[in-house]
């Protein structure tokens, strides 16, 4: 279902697509690049505590929203709804804590969940940005993303604004949030590095 289910640009998650295959997209885009001079700033995201943060609420709408039924988002609620913790310091437990976000740790669904999660950001990306066009493929490549590590290939400046509504439009609904500091951007081809793009420090390959 997956396959069916998340956008191209995703490779978690999804037979036949790995984390391989995402670094080969990125080393392509910037070698051709490289090759052409044509501008490319490749912005990679960091989003802070990324799986800490997810919203449960916007996590069952989602699943709603992308066709499953009632019984099985019933069973992912059982998993979380109702979902608290203690704090034991020195012998003393406080709590319990009711949890509104956060997916399980070691859980083989959390993946899933969260690929399905970041889903419609990838896809407000690809309908608004142009991306690079790489080799003969018959799709501009616009993001790279392997659950919550995400590329986009940036190719003009007036991209900028875009990816930082969609950002913006994104951390609304899910209560994600950007962290700038362990973001990377990396301009390619001829691309300015006094172009700010997020707040995020540029270098120069």
């Amino acid at each position: 279902m997956m396959e069916e289910l998340l956008h191209l640009s995703q490779h978690c998650g999804v037979p036949g697509r790995t984390i391989f295959d995402a670094m080969a997209t990125e080393r392509e885009a910037i070698a051709q690049t490289e090759m052409t001079h044509v501008p490319l700033c490749v912005l990679s995201l960091d989003f802070q505590e990324a799986f800490d943060r997810i919203s449960h609420q916007y996590l069952f709408t989602i699943l709603r929203i992308y066709g499953f039924g009632d019984w099985f988002v019933e069973r992912i609620k059982c998993m979380y709804e109702e979902a608290t913790s203690s704090i034991q310091i020195n012998g003393h437990v406080a709590g319990p804590i009711q949890i509104h976000s956060s997916v399980r740790q070691g859980c083989p669904m959390t993946m899933l969940l969260f690929a399905l999660y970041v889903d419609p950001l990838l896809r407000i990306l690809d309908q608004k940005l142009l991306g690079i066009c790489i080799g003969k493929r018959a799709r501009n490549t616009v993001v790279v993303a392997y659950t919550d590590d995400i590329t986009i290939c940036v190719t003009t400046p007036t991209d900028v604004p875009v990816i930082n509504d969609a950002i913006q439009c994104y951390e609304k609904a899910t209560t994600a949030r950007l962290n700038t500091r362990k973001s990377k951007a990396l301009a390619v081809g001829g691309w300015s590095t006094s172009t700010v793009t997020l707040n995020i420090p540029t270098t120069l390959k």
